[in-house]
């Protein structure tokens, strides 16, 4: 049987790149995911939403806590910042 998928040329590009690495050609690389969706009765690999991890979050509450707090220093332009770190 022949499927015809529409795939962003860039990725598929990519893709073949990192098959070849690994010895598989793109039909070969699909046929694994298929044979895997019907063995497990699911896609085969995690699918997460793309999330933060935990520093960033902890850094993103720091800056919503400095931008609220009327008392953070700042400044104007970012030649101002770094002649303040240097000091």
């Amino acid at each position: 049987m022949t499927t015809t998928l529409r795939i962003d040329d860039a990725l598929k590009r990519e893709c073949d790149s990192v098959l070849e690495d690994i010895g598989l050609s793109f039909s070969a690389a699909v046929t694994l995911f298929l044979k895997q969706v019907v063995r497990t009765g699911s896609i085969p690999f995690a699918l997460l939403a793309d999330r933060p991890n935990r520093a960033t979050r902890a850094a993103l509450r720091e800056a919503e806590r400095l931008a609220d707090d009327s008392s953070a220093q700042t400044f104007s332009t970012v030649d101002d910042l770094f002649r303040d770190l240097d000091a």
